[in-house]
C-alpha cells in the first residue's frame, strides 16, 4: 500500500498532495481550505479554515469584510485597524464592517483564519465576550488551535471533515475567549476597586473607540454621568484632562504605524482618529516638535 500523501484543498474544490505539509511553498500568498457547509448548520456555519502569509507589499485599507473572521498569528507581526499585532495574538474581524489590515514592514506575518456566518454568529460571539470593537487578544492554547486548523487545512482523509466537526472547532475556539473574557472581567472588577467607577470606564472607552471620531460628550455619555463632573474627577484622578488623554492615545499610536507600517500619512490621520489631516499634524508638531512625515523620516535614519 502506498503512503498516504498530505492533502491541500484549494478553491473550487480540488486537491493538491504533498508528502509533508512543510513541503507547502512558503511565499504562496494564500493557503486555503474553503468549506461551505451553511445547508447544514443554517444559523452559525464555517465558511473558511486557511492560512496565509502577507508579505509587507500587501494591505488591505478600509476593506469590508463579508464574514465573521476569527485570525490567529502564528509569526511575524503586522497591523489591525491602526493597532500592532504580535505573534501569539489574535483578532476579530466583524461581518460587514470596515477593516484594514497589513503585514509589518519589517516582519512578514503568517496567520490562521478561521471565517464563518449565520443568523446566530453574532449573539454566540457577544454571549462568548466579544464585542464589535477593535480588540485584541492573547491567544491561549496555541499549539491545539494551530493542530485543529491544520488538521483540516492539509487534510490525510477529506471526508473526515465533516460539518460536525467544523463546527466543532469554530465552537471550541470561541469557548477560549469566554475563558479568557470571564479571567480579564475578574482582573477589571479587581482594579475598578481602586479608582471611582466613571473615570475607569471613561478610559475603557476611550481606549476602545480612540480611532473613531468620538469627543468629551460622547464618552460622557457613555458612561451616564454628567461631562462636568467627569471632567472634574478624571483631572483629579489622573492628572490629566480627558482631551489631553484621548490626544495622547491618537497620537502614540500615529507613532506606532509611522514607525512600522507603510500606510501614508493621510492613512496614518484616519486610523488614528483624525478625520481633518491638518489638525492631526498640527497636534503632532505640537507634542513632538516635528511633523509626522520628519518623525518617519528620523525613525527611518535610524534603523
Amino acid at each position: 500500500m502506498s503512503e498516504e500523501k498530505y492533502k491541500q484543498r484549494i478553491p473550487g474544490g480540488g486537491w493538491l498532495s504533498y508528502d509533508d505539509p512543510d513541503k507547502f511553498q512558503k511565499d504562496a500568498v494564500f493557503r486555503s481550505d474553503i468549506i461551505k457547509n451553511y445547508v447544514a448548520f443554517p444559523n452559525i456555519s464555517v465558511y473558511q479554515i486557511g492560512y496565509c502569509y502577507q508579505k509587507t507589499n500587501k494591505h488591505y485599507f478600509n476593506h469590508v469584510t463579508k464574514h465573521f473572521k476569527l485570525v490567529y498569528v502564528l509569526e511575524g507581526s503586522g497591523w489591525f485597524n491602526g493597532m500592532q499585532v504580535k505573534s501569539g495574538q489574535g483578532f476579530l474581524m466583524w461581518e460587514n464592517h470596515v477593516n484594514s489590515i497589513s503585514a509589518d514592514v519589517k516582519t512578514p506575518w503568517g496567520y490562521i483564519y478561521v471565517s464563518f456566518m449565520g443568523s446566530m454568529a453574532e449573539q454566540l460571539l457577544k454571549h462568548a465576550g466579544f464585542q464589535p470593537s477593535d480588540e485584541i487578544f492573547e491567544i491561549l492554547d496555541i499549539e491545539k488551535i494551530k493542530k485543529l486548523c491544520f488538521d483540516v487545512i492539509y487534510a490525510k482523509q477529506q471526508d473526515k471533515i465533516t460539518d460536525i466537526y467544523l463546527m466543532s472547532i469554530l465552537l471550541y475556539l470561541i469557548s477560549l475567549n469566554k475563558q479568557q473574557f470571564l479571567e480579564n472581567e475578574k482582573k477589571q472588577q479587581e482594579h475598578i476597586s481602586s479608582m471611582k467607577g466613571y473615570v475607569v470606564k471613561a478610559i475603557e472607552f476611550m481606549s476602545k473607540h480612540y480611532r473613531q471620531q468620538i469627543n468629551i460628550q460622547d464618552i460622557s455619555n457613555a458612561v451616564y454621568v454628567s461631562e462636568k463632573y467627569l471632567r472634574k474627577i478624571f483631572k483629579e484622578q489622573t492628572g490629566k484632562s480627558m482631551q489631553e488623554y484621548l490626544t495622547d492615545l491618537r497620537l502614540n499610536s500615529s507613532t506606532m504605524l509611522l514607525m512600522n507600517s507603510r500606510y501614508n500619512i493621510s492613512e496614518i490621520a484616519n486610523l488614528s482618529g483624525y478625520d481633518e489631516y491638518r489638525n492631526f499634524v498640527r497636534l503632532f508638531k505640537k507634542k513632538y516638535n516635528m511633523t509626522p512625515t520628519e518623525y518617519r523620516d528620523k525613525v527611518n535614519a535610524i534603523t
